[in-house]
């Protein structure tokens, strides 16, 4: 780790995603809410209008981020697919 804040966020984003993987693992549509939920906190950092002067702030990119890596989190320890993926 280069930081402390990044081996915290690190730690963050692997608690959060053992406790969502632990509380949704014996039910595959809770687990799909929760990753749905995570995209809908995604998303809804975007509400910029799309003709807005302004870039998106630095901590909307580092927040997607975060997101993205709990989301992979959460479907490795539940095992499921990536969405871009073909159910086995």
């Amino acid at each position: 780790m280069g930081t402390e804040l990044e081996g915290r966020l690190l730690a963050m984003r692997q608690a959060l995603a053992i406790a969502i993987a632990l509380s949704t693992r014996s039910s595959p549509q809770a687990t799909d809410m929760a990753l749905e939920l995570l995209n809908d906190l995604k998303a809804s950092m975007d509400n910029a209008p799309s003709d807005s002067p302004f870039e998106k702030p630095e901590w909307v990119m580092g927040a997607h981020d975060e997101l993205d890596g709990i989301s992979r989190l959460v479907r490795a320890f539940t095992q499921t697919p990536e969405p871009d993926e073909d159910p086995k």
